[in-house]
């Protein structure tokens, strides 16, 4: 395996933003992935996974940590019996295949969310009513310490949050199913992408969802779009003309006019409404939002 260094992370995130990474690697193993963090331990860098780089801000000035995309074995997905394995580096498109083609259903509402089962499971990822809580039977977690099973309590989910740090990868998972016919599979996924296309800017540079819903009448989404700012553009980025909680990449955007816009559409939800809303997003390297 090789650690590379000075990767820019822009080409590996779906916002296209972000510097260089002070190291990079691609295990595709369980040993090349604790080869790779006996490698961080040594130069005591701290360690990130970008899965398929969705939900993820990395800073301008790049970050000073390893950050690893799981490959190989970590990254391919099959079924056995009632159950999805999944690498943690396994594309949600990928799992949702397997799962059809053995008529396990259950993993449907996955189809939304453009990432890995390992980002999954570090946000607790979901949509439509669904969540990674609701399936998983188990994670395996990887530190410096040594590799153990996880299950959902134990790792904290919650609504998209996890108890999991930086330094802790998921390197496989375990999704417990249903049977289900592959024509209602088909189905399911159908309506649930129409529903997607409709309300997304599926078509532009996007990291997806900004902030989480707060607990309040209006999503996160509709709170923005009563404060005026669809369409609002500061530099390269914009909130999407079609949905507030969404930030595309309009032309040549930088990880600081995302947080920009970030940073005055809290405080719009603020002054109208009240409310502090919580990215939903994940930073990479130095980057915060100011106080209210």
């Amino acid at each position: 395996m090789v650690i590379e260094e000075g990767i820019p992370l822009a080409r590996y995130t779906t916002i296209g933003t972000g510097g260089v990474a002070r190291g990079f690697a691609q295990p595709a193993s369980l040993d090349e992935l604790h080869e790779a963090l006996a490698w961080a331990r040594e130069r005591e860098l701290s360690v990130a996974t970008v899965g398929l780089g969705s939900n993820l801000l990395v800073a301008d000035e790049g970050v000073d940590a390893l950050v690893l995309k799981l490959a190989g074995t970590l990254a391919t997905a099959e079924t056995q019996d009632h159950m999805l394995v999944a690498g943690g580096g396994a594309a949600n498109a990928v799992c949702l295949h397997r799962a059809r083609a053995a008529e396990l259903g259950g993993f449907e509402f996955a189809c939304a969310i453009p990432g890995t089962v390992g980002g999954g499971v570090w946000m607790n990822a979901g949509a439509y009513g669904n969540d990674w809580a609701s399936i998983l039977a188990r994670a395996l977690v990887v530190d410096e310490e040594g590799a153990r099973w996880q299950t959902p309590t134990e790792l904290g989910l919650r609504y998209r949050h996890s108890d999991l740090r930086h330094g802790q990868v998921v390197a496989q998972v375990e999704f417990s199913l249903e049977p289900r016919p592959v024509d209602e599979i088909k189905a399911i996924v159908a309506g649930l992408q129409r529903q997607r296309k409709a309300a997304q800017p599926t078509n532009r540079r996007t990291y997806g969802s900004v902030f989480k819903n707060p607990d309040h009448e209006l999503s996160a989404g509709r709170m923005l779009e009563a404060c005026g700012l669809k369409g609002y553009r500061i530099g390269g980025a914009q909130i999407s003309p079609r949905h507030a909680n969404f930030i595309e990449n309009a032309d040549a955007a930088r990880t600081a006019d995302a947080v920009a816009l970030m940073a005055e559409a809290r405080r719009r939800a603020y002054d109208q409404f009240g409310v502090v809303l919580e990215h939903e997003v994940e930073f990479l390297g130095d980057l915060e939002l100011p106080p209210l």
